[in-house]
C-alpha cells in the first residue's frame, strides 16, 4: 500500500506540477503598474518629440506669412494655404494603414479644428502683419498656450495642478509685458486682429487634440483640410485673375509654401500627434518658446531688430515652460467616453 501511495502521490505531482510553474511565473501586481507606468512615460516622450518639431515648424508661419501677405493678400492666402494642405492630406490618406471615415461624433471637433486652425488664426495673423512687424505678432501670439489650457480645462476636463497655472500665468505676464513695450506702452489696434488669432488657435489645438485621441493626429488634419477644400477654393476662383502672378517676387512664393506645405500641414500633424499623447493642456504650453523663435527667424530672415527686452523675456518663458511641462495634469474622464466603454 505504502508504495501504491508513493506512485499515486508522484502522479499527482507530475500532473499539478504545470499549475505550480504558472502560478511561480505569474507576474505580480507591481509589474503591472510597472508596464503601465513605462507606457505612460513612453507617451509622454512621443508627445514631447512631436509637439516639439510641431512647434518648431510653427514658428516660422508668422515670417513667412509677413513675406507672402503683400503679394497675395490675406484671403487669397489663408484659402490657397487650406488647399495645398488638403492635397497633402488626400495623398497621405490612401497611405495611411488603418484609416477609416471620422464618425459623426467627431465631425464637429474636426470642423472647429480646421476652422480655428485653417481659416480663423492665418486670415486673422495676415490682417495684423499688413500693419505690425512679424516679431509683433510672434509675442502677440505666444498667449495662445494660455489659452490653450484655459479651453482644455472647460472642454476635455483637464485639470492641471496650481503649480502648473502659476507658470502659465507668470508666461502670459512676461509675454504681456514685452507686447506692451515692443508697442510703446501701449496695445496697437492690430493687437486686436492677433487676440482673434490666439483664440482660433486655442480652439482648433483643443478640439483637434480630443478628436486625434481616437482617430489620429494625421487622419484628424487630414479631414479637416479635406472638409474645407472645396469652400476654399470659391474666393481663389473669383481672385486669380485679379493677381500679378508674373510680378509675385520668389520670396512670397517661398513664404506661401513654407504656411502652406510646413505650417499647416507637417508641423500640424506633428502638433497633434503630440497634444494626443501628451496631453493638451501640458503639450500647448511647448508654444511659450514659439514668439522667442519667431523673433529669431524674423531677424534672420526680415532684418527685424531684436531688443533687450528679447532675452529677459526668454529667460521667463523657458522658466515657465519647464514648470508646466513636469507638472502631471489629472485627466476627468468625459461623459461620452464612459458611455462608450
Amino acid at each position: 500500500m505504502a508504495v501504491v501511495s508513493r506512485l499515486l502521490d508522484n502522479r499527482v505531482m507530475k500532473r499539478s506540477a504545470p499549475i505550480f510553474r504558472r502560478a511561480r511565473l505569474a507576474p505580480p501586481a507591481d509589474h503591472f503598474l510597472a508596464a503601465a507606468t513605462i507606457h505612460e512615460s513612453q507617451r509622454w516622450w512621443n508627445g514631447m518629440v512631436m509637439g516639439c518639431l510641431g512647434m518648431l515648424g510653427f514658428s516660422g508661419t508668422l515670417p513667412a506669412t509677413r513675406l507672402a501677405v503683400p503679394a497675395f493678400g490675406p484671403l487669397v492666402l489663408t484659402c490657397g494655404r487650406i488647399e495645398v494642405a488638403a492635397i497633402l492630406g488626400a495623398l497621405v490618406l490612401l497611405v495611411l494603414r488603418g484609416r477609416r471615415l471620422p464618425r459623426r461624433d467627431e465631425l464637429p471637433g474636426i470642423v472647429l479644428m480646421g476652422l480655428g486652425l485653417a481659416v480663423g488664426y492665418p486670415f486673422f495673423i495676415a490682417l495684423a502683419l499688413e500693419h505690425v512687424p512679424s516679431a509683433h505678432g510672434a509675442v502677440i501670439i505666444g498667449l495662445a498656450p494660455a489659452a490653450t489650457a484655459v479651453i482644455a480645462v472647460l472642454r476635455t476636463g483637464e485639470r492641471p495642478p496650481k503649480r502648473f497655472w502659476i507658470g502659465c500665468c507668470t508666461g502670459f505676464l512676461a509675454v504681456a509685458f514685452f507686447a506692451i513695450q515692443q508697442g510703446g506702452g501701449q496695445l496697437v489696434p492690430a493687437d486686436g486682429w492677433l487676440l482673434a488669432a490666439m483664440l482660433s488657435v486655442g480652439v482648433a489645438y483643443v478640439e483637434g487634440g480630443r478628436v486625434s485621441r481616437d482617430l489620429g493626429g494625421t487622419a484628424t488634419l487630414c479631414w479637416a483640410m479635406i472638409f474645407l477644400a472645396p469652400f476654399a477654393a470659391v474666393p481663389i476662383v473669383l481672385n486669380v485673375q485679379t493677381l500679378p502672378w508674373g510680378a509675385i517676387p520668389s520670396s512670397a512664393w517661398i513664404g506661401f509654401w513654407y504656411a502652406a506645405a510646413i505650417s499647416m500641414f507637417f508641423a500640424s500633424v506633428a502638433w497633434y500627434r503630440g497634444l494626443a499623447a501628451g496631453g493638451i493642456a501640458r503639450i500647448g504650453q511647448l508654444n511659450l518658446a514659439q514668439p522667442m523663435l519667431a523673433l529669431l527667424w524674423s531677424a534672420a530672415l526680415l532684418g527685424e531688430q531684436i531688443t533687450w527686452s528679447f532675452a529677459a523675456t526668454s529667460v521667463v518663458v523657458a522658466a515657465s515652460m519647464a514648470v508646466c511641462l513636469k507638472s502631471r495634469v489629472a485627466q476627468v474622464p468625459e461623459p461620452h467616453s464612459i458611455q462608450g466603454k
